[in-house]
């Protein structure tokens, strides 16, 4: 063609025209589009239909290598079930698994399908890496994508009769949608609450859930990931009527298999026909070789009969489950006699009553993970955990390669201290009644956003102690600002803001608690507030203390603050600070410095000791079970105390290292008990002691009268005379 213009002619080269297409060939390619849906599995037709790559080559997929991926698989077109959960170890097949539910709707069912994947980038790297291979290499499915331009893009592929979406966990990716399946991969890295922090929208299993609903019954959810997050409850175990659940944890897709069936892959044992699950805890090897040798050895053990099984079988019991030997069962609604909970077949009508299929599988029946790989890796990262007190790697063999909630810290220290310890050796002791071995009384308290926690200790010869008690204070004093409502009601104690609520703490000095068979009470002759707390504290806690000094309390009053780590050279010691945080001047107060970490070895220790003796700390059986569980919040690492797995109040033991701060600071590892200072004189020439019957005496609030104590029937051999009126 030649084009004239004021420059010239110009000659452009056009493409010839398409070959023209006939009516019947347009029909020939749509009609096929009116077929009814193939009433055949997700597995069956990823044998038809697809190719997966196999020792670099592309080859016809087969079940038998991964057999437990067929029943999830396929499970996703029941209509009874709405959302699929499977936990797994990397290196299992979850991701062919999705692979495979996909294909089936291209092929068989078309309708609307969206896949999730953990972030954009990790979204566009499985288009790249997994999901365009496998269309190229399957024929079958490469003629079914469409030929235009933007037929297939990273986030979009369009085949005839249906629309494959790839997206990433964001709100929008997941609403305003209509989708037939919504397919999510890596569940626990994606981000388990979608949409703004101030105005949350619900997490990605639940807005894809909203997707399907209008396919009613033909919609599902399938989400497949190994588990990422650690248990929450370390006193938690599996029983008779829960035999397939897995510890509770803080968050991600273990969360959703406990809601479901709890399925659970079985194999039957070659030697006595008995199921059992193959699970790392069964594997047998001897731990003191090195980790390479003692992975080498690794075999199977049948629970039942003690016969093992070496690798090599692994594939063969596998695929026995194909045949009826074993494979997936799940738990049942009913419960025998014994309290044992019934273990069915997913089709079984007496399963678990929920809308969740759900499946576990342990790395130790992983197709493509060798059981020599995972001792060797388990072995490799308990010994570095144990000898450098670094536990990710370990984490990581739990989550990835055994396929389980992982417990912070590894296992349980033996004979660790535990709440249901410290009610079983409770003493018997009226709340708010000092024993009748009560030298001085101390009282700590802890700042919080809306309120002040107390704790008041009764302290003997030794540095022997138990709590008498333990109470909050949450209302500011009559005149403090905006202290009532327009309704006459209270408002919460808000210490940051107004130094005023910090005169609610005046009332302590007098606090009175009667001594158990003695004519006289005792009030405190020291007492520590936290001097970190809400924004704002810090300054009004100076203040609080300056005025409590010019009114001659100095030595009654003092402000405390912790130093955390094993490092430091004296427990407590009182001093004004070396300098101001961010550079600013440092203030001119004293603050009681409390080496924590330090302080809670000994408080731990003094808990450990149920009878009576030097050091020993005892609880008394009022203690509720909330403040119980506070003492033995927290276990030593290497850097120094942390708060357990799932724990977040440790209040009480906080306040039981104050108090000991305190009696330290006080002098009581340097008192000779045969000649006291007049703070620890047992009787009423101790000047914190008020004869019973006089104003002084009078509690502000109604302390009950001393009444015979008497040994917690669990400890009888203690003989905890010491608690009785003489």
């Amino acid at each position: 063609m030649v084009a004239m213009s004021d420059r010239g002619a110009s000659v452009f080269a056009i493409p010839p025209l398409p070959a023209w297409t006939q009516p019947t060939e347009l029909l020939a390619d749509a009609l096929p589009l009116l077929d009814p849906p193939s009433r055949i599995s997700v597995t069956d037709a990823a044998e038809r239909f697809m190719r997966v790559p196999i020792a670099g080559d592309w080859a016809k997929f087969d079940r038998d290598v991964a057999p437990y991926m067929v029943e999830p698989a396929d499970i996703t077109q029941s209509r009874r079930f709405k959302s699929v959960c499977f936990v797994g170890p990397s290196q299992s097949a979850k991701t062919t698994m999705l692979i495979t539910v996909a294909v089936h709707s291209v092929m068989c069912a078309p309708a609307p399908v969206q896949v999730i994947h953990m972030s954009r980038p990790d979204a566009d790297a499985w288009v790249e890496e997994k999901l365009d291979p496998t269309i190229r290499n399957s024929p079958d499915i490469a003629a079914r994508l469409g030929r235009g331009r933007d037929d297939s893009t990273f986030s979009r592929k369009r085949f005839k009769g249906m629309r494959l979406t790839i997206g990433y966990p964001v709100a929008r990716q997941l609403s305003s949608r209509t989708q037939r399946l919504v397919l999510m991969t890596d569940y626990d890295h994606m981000p388990q609450v979608l949409g703004p922090k101030d105005a949350p929208e619900g997490s990605p299993h639940g807005m894809g859930r909203q997707r399907i609903r209008t396919f009613m019954s033909r919609g599902c959810v399938l989400l497949e990931s190994s588990p990422a997050f650690p248990i929450t409850d370390e006193t938690w175990k599996a029983g008779a009527q829960n035999p397939h659940e897995l510890p509770p944890v803080s968050g991600g897709i273990v969360r959703i298999y406990n809601e479901g069936t709890r399925g659970r892959f079985y194999w039957e044992c070659r030697e006595c026909g008995g199921l059992f699950e193959p699970h790392f805890d069964l594997l047998r090897y001897d731990n003191t070789l090195e980790p390479a040798a003692a992975g080498a050895q690794a075999e199977m053990a049948c629970p039942h009969c003690g016969c093992t099984f070496s690798h090599r079988h692994k594939s063969e019991l596998n695929r026995q489950t194909l045949r009826g030997h074993g494979g997936w069962l799940h738990e049942g609604a009913q419960v025998d006699a014994h309290g044992a909970r019934a273990l069915v077949t997913i089709d079984d009508p007496a399963i678990r009553a929920t809308d969740v299929a759900s499946y576990s599988l342990n790395g130790a029946a992983a197709a493509f993970a060798s059981w020599e790989g995972i001792v060797t890796s388990y072995e490799l990262a308990l010994r570095q955990a144990e000898q450098f007190g670094d536990y990710t790697e370990l984490s990581r063999v739990y989550f990835t390669e055994r396929g389980e909630p992982y417990l912070p810290r590894g296992v349980q220290v033996e004979g660790e201290l535990t709440a249901t310890m410290l009610g079983e050796h409770a003493v018997r002791l009226d709340k708010r009644c000092a024993p009748n071995w009560t030298r001085f009384i101390t009282t700590s308290v802890d700042v919080q956003g809306n309120r002040f926690e107390a704790l008041v200790m009764a302290w003997g010869a030794q540095g022997e102690r138990v709590i008498i008690d333990r109470f909050a204070i949450s209302q500011p004093p009559g005149d403090a600002p905006k202290a009532r409502n327009e309704d006459g009601q209270y408002r919460a104690i808000d210490p940051g803001r107004y130094v005023e609520d910090a005169d609610a703490l005046l009332a302590l000095t007098h606090r009175t608690y009667p001594v158990e068979g003695q004519p006289w009470a005792l009030v405190s002759c020291a007492i520590a507030i936290d001097f970190n707390g809400p924004a704002g504290w810090s300054d009004n806690a100076e203040k609080f203390w300056r005025a409590r000094r010019k009114a001659g309390q100095g030595d009654l009053w003092f402000l405390s603050i912790g130093r955390g780590g094993f490092h430091q050279s004296d427990r407590v010691w009182y001093a004004s600070p070396e300098r101001g945080s961010k550079g600013r001047k440092a203030r001119a107060i004293k603050l009681l410095n409390m080496a924590t970490d330090r302080l809670k070895d000994s408080v731990v220790a003094a808990l450990g000791r149920f009878e009576r003796g030097s050091g020993a700390q005892h609880t008394p059986d009022w203690l509720e079970d909330e403040h119980r569980n506070e003492l033995v919040s927290e276990r030593k690492g290497l850097k120094g105390y942390e708060l357990k797995p799932g724990v977040k109040r440790n209040e009480t033991l906080d306040l039981s290292v104050q108090a000991l701060a305190l009696a330290e600071h006080k002098g009581v590892n340097r008192v000779n008990w045969e000649a006291p200072p007049d703070w620890a004189v047992l009787g009423v020439a101790n000047p914190f002691a008020v004869l019973a019957g006089t104003p002084e005496a009078a509690a502000p609030e109604t302390v009950p009268a001393p009444v015979e104590v008497t040994p917690a029937p669990k400890r009888p051999q203690m003989g905890i005379r010491y608690l009785r009126g003489r």
